[in-house]
């Protein structure tokens, strides 16, 4: 695996585990906003109007990191496609091994039953 591969897929990791994280938080902040609804009084409408504005840079967030991880994939599918123009009988031989590969997974699941 190359250098690049593995930084994408690191990035794509960290990237997949914020935006996981950013929905949970939100998800939480909503959950209290509904239940900050149906109290009254200053003290409650100040936290409501702080849970708003850290859902607000949340939602913020999780546009930057999904727009992040878009930008990832198509690094990777540059790269791919400039490894396969550099080494196209590399690419043929790798997508017939690939493609023998799952025939043969398939074959033994079908005689499997």
């Amino acid at each position: 695996m190359t250098a690049q591969a593995k930084n994408f897929e690191n990035g794509a990791r960290n990237s997949e585990s914020t935006v996981i994280e950013l929905n949970r938080i939100v998800q939480q902040a909503e959950e209290l906003l509904k239940t900050l609804g149906e109290e009254g009084g200053a003290a409650v409408e100040a936290v409501r109007q702080r849970v708003l504005r850290t859902v607000s840079q949340a939602k913020g967030r999780l546009a930057d990191a999904s727009t992040r991880v878009r930008g990832a994939a198509n690094n990777a599918a540059q790269s791919t496609d400039v490894y396969v123009h550099n080494n196209p009988w590399k690419s043929i031989a790798y997508g017939a091994a690939a493609g023998a590969a799952i025939a043969l997974i398939a074959t033994a699941l079908v005689r499997r039953d």
